[in-house]
């Protein structure tokens, strides 16, 4: 990879960014020193460039981009009435705007425009506006040369459907839509969700389990299709943010139960951003109240790790507003609005877990707002954002570009090249994750790149093939999709920027044995009712074939602290332990080991979770005649109790469910819901011939179900 001109630091500072046509452009460089102009002469720099040129007032944008040939832009224009406007370069310069919206009335909310490329370098576009009936929907659209056409998504005619966001899956090319919206529930907010088949074709809507109250989704999708996914939670005069992930987002139940990753931001509706990069690395932006000032933090998450502590990366004194963040190669670009003497445009580039100095973009006597980052395969940066230099706000556009690098007589292989290998939940492959260290004996400078070859374990040297380039700074490699029936060697080497290779790195082999399949964990209660115990249970991976597992080692972490511990380890042949003593008022979570007779560990299994809500326990059922000189009432009385194992949850309600005794299981309809307090029922005015079982639910605040009870039935 060429050295990149870091988005024009110390370039476009120094300059008013105003320029559009030639008349612009000469205006403004009479307006800056020679010395300036000099320093923009040769940097090979794109001069900003007023993409919109609209009579009303054009605000909102969001850019796409293959490369610096084809980049795609939005944004809504406010003039007879909103509409979205489109423009690209891709025929070599810059066209007409074009309405994208043409067909919808885009209605005096929104309309919230979102923005994603598919791998085939198509853009999608999903936004909010008003269908038929004057219901507000979602309306998606798609451009392949021209575009296809809006297409009512959300289709709930009842509720209002709110700020959409929308990311492609780098892997299959399937496209995800999701947005907030109170279906059923007027002013009561859920997550709704639909995925968009590479042929074009809709799923049926789902409502993620999450619960009411969620807010302003945004997605991506990482490099392995994990799709992460963050929202705001509105309470105590403030949002707050939360997370979810998914390594198959079509699958709507695989989402993981939704994490806290800030505190209050002390806004209202805070603005977020969230990027993930080909390796899995998230970073999410947003805005934060200190006292009276607004600022930009910043937190990341590494595949398999914890969130990072919150970074204030604008730190000014002054209003920070707007993120929004870019990522790739395990770096990301922020960039957001910030008021100076008026409001201009700041960057800033994060790498390695550190910053670049922020950079002030535009530079002008002009308020400059909302800006958009997007960064291609390249590592070129495209940035647009609202500018009032003509008089209205316009959209414009910049881009940094590439330089040389400076070749070095001679490069050298990475070092500690090892790997790691785990299964893909739910797809019966899995992945190897090849890590390596730079070498000190190269100048860093003039490193471009590292090649990443791979072969069969048991084939010769001769057998490695280049399976990746990664760019340089990034230290990985996610070898996913891989057939279990064979294991792989790996070797890594350094390549300069004149293209000269270095020497195959050390070998990294995959272990001998793979790790147990299908961890369970079954909770319960102690004789004494005050302990909890679990039963954790597992399965020999059937790809080990002849290789023997020496032992299991558990290992023990509680739910969302900490990191995981070796609690115990059994003989090979053990599929199960029993895990005594523990407190209700914590869940935990459970993977394990395996150890060959070489006593090589290798990687841990995918976890083991307890339930997340428990069923009610102490079912009691008395049947009561109540009987007159005229009539005779048969009434069922049926008592719980809530289940200790609750202890770390809110449970909100209980639903209590009857059937007909003879009837099975699947038969049984939910017949009252009942608050938490509530923990009984009188079933009344039942016909004396039939005898009914009923069965009752716990249900937490965040609405998960749990397990039904053991049943109760009449005499």
């Amino acid at each position: 990879m060429k050295k990149q001109a870091i988005f024009l630091l110390g370039i476009l500072c120094v300059i008013s960014l105003l320029v559009g046509d030639s008349k612009d452009q000469e205006k403004v460089l009479t307006e800056v020193s020679t010395q300036a102009a000099a320093m923009l002469e040769g940097t090979g720099a794109i001069v900003p460039v007023n993409i919109s040129k609209s009579g009303g007032s054009s605000e909102s944008a969001n850019v796409v981009a293959v490369n610096n040939q084809k980049v795609y832009v939005t944004w809504v224009n406010y003039g007879r009435g909103k509409s979205i406007q489109f423009n690209t370069n891709e025929s070599g310069s810059w066209g007409t705007p074009y309405s994208i919206s043409n067909g919808t009335t885009v209605g005096h909310s929104g309309p919230w425009p979102y923005f994603a490329m598919d791998k085939n370098g198509h853009p999608h576009i999903v936004f909010t506006a008003k269908f038929s009936g004057g219901n507000y929907e979602v309306s998606h659209n798609s451009y392949n040369g021209q575009w296809t056409g809006n297409t009512n998504v959300s289709r709930t005619y009842e509720g209002g459907s709110a700020c959409p966001t929308i990311a492609v899956n780098p892997v299959n090319n399937e496209r995800y839509v999701c947005w907030y919206d109170d279906e059923g529930h007027p002013d009561r907010w859920e997550l709704f969700f639909k995925v968009q088949s590479p042929n074009g074709s809709w799923s049926n809507q789902k409502v993620l389990p999450f619960g009411m109250s969620h807010y302003t989704p945004k997605m991506a999708v990482d490099g392995r299709g994990t799709g992460h996914l963050i929202w705001l939670r509105r309470r105590r005069g403030g949002s707050f943010i939360h997370y979810s992930s998914n390594p198959n987002p079509a699958n709507p139940s695989q989402w993981t139960e939704n994490v806290e990753i800030t505190g209050n931001t002390n806004i209202d509706f805070a603005e977020i951003s969230i990027a993930a990069d080909e390796s899995g690395n998230v970073f999410v932006v947003y805005e934060q109240k200190n006292g009276g000032n607004y600022e930009i933090y910043f937190k990341t998450k590494s595949p398999g790790g914890g969130w990072s502590s919150a970074q204030n990366i604008s730190k000014t004194g002054k209003n920070s507003k707007w993120p929004d963040v870019a990522a790739r190669g395990g770096k990301a670009y922020v960039v957001w609005q910030e008021l100076t003497s008026h409001w201009q445009i700041f960057f800033r580039h994060y790498e390695g877990g550190g910053w670049t100095a922020t950079s002030d973009v535009t530079n002008n006597k002009h308020n400059s707002i909302q800006p958009s980052v997007w960064v291609d395969a390249s590592g070129e940066l495209h940035v647009v954002y609202s500018d009032k230099t003509t008089g209205n706000y316009n959209i414009w556009y910049v881009s940094s570009k590439s330089t040389g690098g400076v070749p070095v007589s001679a490069v050298y292989p990475p070092l500690n090249v090892h790997l790691n290998t785990s299964l893909e939940g739910g797809t019966g492959k899995k992945k190897n994750v090849v890590k390596w260290k730079k070498n000190s004996y190269n100048d860093n400078e003039a490193v471009e790149k590292y090649k990443v070859y791979r072969k069969q374990a048991n084939q010769g040297a001769s057998a490695y093939k280049v399976r990746t380039t990664i760019p340089k700074g990034v230290y990985q490699y996610e070898d996913i999709g891989l057939s279990r029936d064979y294991k792989y060697s790996y070797v890594v080497t350094t390549v300069d920027t004149s293209g000269e290779e270095s020497e195959y790195s050390n070998e990294a082999t995959e272990p001998l044995v793979f790790p147990p399949v299908n961890i369970s964990v079954n909770s319960d209660l102690d004789d004494t009712k005050t302990k909890k115990i679990n039963t954790v249970k597992w399965q020999r991976n059937s790809k080990n074939g002849g290789v023997s597992v020496k032992k299991y080692i558990l290992y023990r972490k509680v739910k969302d602290q900490g990191t995981y511990q070796s609690i115990a380890s059994v003989s090979g042949s053990t599929y199960a332990y029993v895990d005594k003593n523990l407190p209700t008022g914590k869940k935990y979570n459970y993977r394990l080991t395996a150890v060959d007779k070489g006593d090589r560990e290798c990687e841990p299994s995918l976890s083991g979770y307890e339930y997340y809500v428990f069923c009610p326990i102490n079912m009691n059922l008395k049947t009561i005649k109540n009987e007159g000189i005229f009539f005779s009432e048969k009434i069922n009385r049926f008592k719980w109790k809530n289940s200790p194992l609750n202890d770390p949850v809110k449970v909100v309600r209980y639903n209590v469910y009857r059937k007909k005794k003879e009837e099975n299981k699947s038969s049984y309809v939910r017949l009252f819901v009942l608050d938490a307090n509530t923990l009984e029922i009188w079933d009344r005015n039942l016909p004396l011939d039939q005898k009914y079982s009923y069965a009752a639910t716990a249900v937490c605040e965040n609405g998960a179900e749990s397990e039904f009870s053991n049943s109760r039935s009449e005499n």
